[in-house]
């Protein structure tokens, strides 16, 4: 939270390049009060986004809320999706994209997560890493045949390229994208 003119509030909110490019909805959280943000598609570095008359939601009183896009370093990350967001980051991605189908109690998926983490800063740029909770979204577990987890599905050209079950060792997982990425 920082401050602003009278009557304005300001905030920073970061997002991907992805996320700033194609646009995005994320939640604000203000004095208890959650807003739903819609940063337009095409957004950079700077670019505003005024909630008109926002306070009076979250304060009571009448005044904007005022975001600045700020984008984060390198678009490196594993990126937490869900059915509603898969066609978008994953299908439509201009990068290949490992996808993790995973959930919290399996052993080996947590043991591939910080690999995951790791491998997304050194690809950076060239691949685009995501994680889904079958749990969660068993739409798409269902849809990709991820009966065993972890499973990783590569993705390329918006099709499915390769697959991979279990937890593999950090070199395995290098090797398989160098020969996706080719």
């Amino acid at each position: 939270m920082g401050t602003g003119f009278e009557g304005e509030v300001r905030y920073e909110m970061a997002l991907s390049l992805e996320e700033a490019g194609s646009g995005a909805k994320k939640l604000l959280n203000r004095l208890g009060k959650k807003l739903e943000v819609t940063i337009p598609p095409g957004s950079r570095e700077g670019t505003a986004v005024r909630l008109t008359n926002a306070l009076l939601v979250t304060d009571g009183r009448p005044g904007d809320i005022l975001i600045t896009v700020r984008i984060k370093d390198g678009g490196a990350g594993v990126i937490e999706i869900d059915e509603s967001s898969f066609e978008r980051e994953v299908i439509n991605s201009s990068l290949p994209v490992v996808v993790d189908f995973w959930a919290p109690w399996c052993g080996p998926c947590c043991m591939i997560s910080p690999i995951m983490e790791k491998l997304s800063g050194r690809y950076a740029g060239r691949l685009k890493f995501c994680k889904i909770n079958v749990d969660e979204n068993p739409g798409a577990a269902a849809r990709y045949q991820a009966m065993s987890i972890p499973l990783l599905v590569f993705f390329k050209g918006r099709k499915e390229v390769d697959r991979s079950l279990g937890a593999l060792p950090e070199g395995a997982l290098r090797q398989k994208i160098d020969s996706i990425l080719g």
